[in-house]
């Protein structure tokens, strides 16, 4: 087994455990607590060793054939699909190596020819990969939003499930309920992100570099996503539209406490009352560290005890009773969103790709790469969310 499959098997393990911990399933802590533990050594030793083997091959430089293996001299690159073209290991590096601008072999030239005259030359699937995961590890809130690919504008269809079954006789009609389904309707916004390094990234191995730029354009992007998901100003700003400013708040779906005061224990309550049960079970509490640390840690039920379970070890075991936590920088003070996070939409018109320039560093004599993608989002059902929010004076 080599080491991306092991440490795959660990996510997945850690994933399952958290999903067992916010489904509130009869488990043995201290065997998870225990489990957890050797999991993370695990991981940390996998890393490790990883970041060793790439040290060592860094320092190897590229291996060059004089060559060509057997099975690149018969590529027939022409009668592949774009998908599979896109997931070839020759389009990658060089796709990759023309980034660098690096010369590239034969078998690579006809990859990217071919490439660039049916998928448009994007960027390779397994880069791609890295992106999204980069995205999907530093945003709090992606990874449990609902997001799709699908190029264009898009109008996306919204269960609401507010009308059940309906019980008929044997062999009658059935009647239609016409506020089960609604919808929305997705644009698409340019998000930018430029990368400068030094002209030494020609240098760098396929490995390396892909690691790198991958890991560099997708942070970023992640930042700015996870900004839009809460406070996206919208279509007249060029941007998503956030949850915060996009959703008409009034008495049916926010709780405000005093001007002037702190959190307290029924304000949550009033919250987890007003929100419908049906989005109950993946429902999750964000707000930002201060207000969590500040405010809410301090909060007690009526017996004495603390509303807020903390793991130092494990954040996502943490919980205000019994919902996930979630701590977002991008929250305002003082205030709380709770609610489905499936329930905001976005949608990626066209995946991030990745561009270099020259020019633009002529005078430094660095490399600039643009990782430009296009997207929107918007909360799809208002009522799946409850804000709490200090009122106005």
């Amino acid at each position: 087994m080599n080491w991306e499959q092991r440490l795959k098997e660990i996510q997945d393990r850690k994933t399952e455990i958290r999903s067992q911990l916010e489904g509130g399933e009869d488990i043995n802590l201290e065997e998870v607590e225990s489990e957890l533990r050797t999991l993370q050594e695990e991981e940390s030793q996998l890393e490790e060793k990883r970041a060793k083997a790439l040290e060592i091959r860094n320092a190897m430089g590229e291996v060059r054939s004089f060559e060509k293996p057997k099975e690149e001299r018969g590529m027939d690159f022409a009668n592949m699909t774009p998908e599979e073209l896109l997931e070839s290991k020759e389009y990658r590096s060089a796709y990759l190596k023309n980034l660098q601008g690096k010369p590239l072999s034969d078998v690579e030239s006809r990859a990217l020819t071919t490439a660039a005259n049916s998928a448009g030359a994007a960027v390779p699937t397994t880069t791609l990969n890295r992106i999204i995961d980069k995205i999907r590890q530093t945003s709090v809130l992606f990874s449990r939003i609902s997001v799709s690919y699908i190029p264009g504008n898009v109008t996306l269809p919204v269960a609401n499930a507010k009308n059940a079954a309906a019980w008929k006789a044997e062999g009658t009609d059935g009647t239609a309920a016409d506020d089960t389904l609604s919808s929305v309707t997705l644009a698409g916004y340019e998000l930018i992100k430029l990368v400068e390094i030094s002209a030494a990234a020609s240098a760098m191995t396929i490995d390396a570099f892909e690691q790198y730029i991958a890991a560099e354009i997708g942070r970023q992007m992640a930042i700015a996503v996870e900004n839009a998901i809460l406070n996206g100003a919208g279509a007249g700003s060029n941007q998503p539209t956030g949850i915060l400013p996009g959703i008409t708040w009034n008495v049916s779906n926010q709780v405000e406490f005093a001007a002037g005061t702190k959190l307290v224990y029924d304000t949550f309550m009033d919250a987890l009352a007003l929100l419908p049960t049906m989005y109950h079970p993946n429902s999750v509490f964000v707000m930002n560290r201060k207000t969590l640390f500040g405010d809410v840690r301090k909060i007690k039920t009526t017996d004495g005890s603390p509303i807020f379970a903390y793991n130092a070890q494990d954040q996502a075991a943490m919980s205000i009773l019994g919902y996930p936590v979630l701590m977002d920088d991008y929250m305002p003070d003082g205030e709380v969103l709770l609610g489905d996070l499936d329930y905001y939409f976005m949608n990626f018109a066209q995946a991030p790709a990745i561009e270099t320039s020259k020019e633009a560093g002529f005078r430094s004599g660095k490399l600039v790469y643009r990782g430009l993608a296009v997207a929107d989002g918007k909360p799809a059902l208002p009522e799946a969310f409850v804000r709490v929010v200090e009122a106005t004076v």
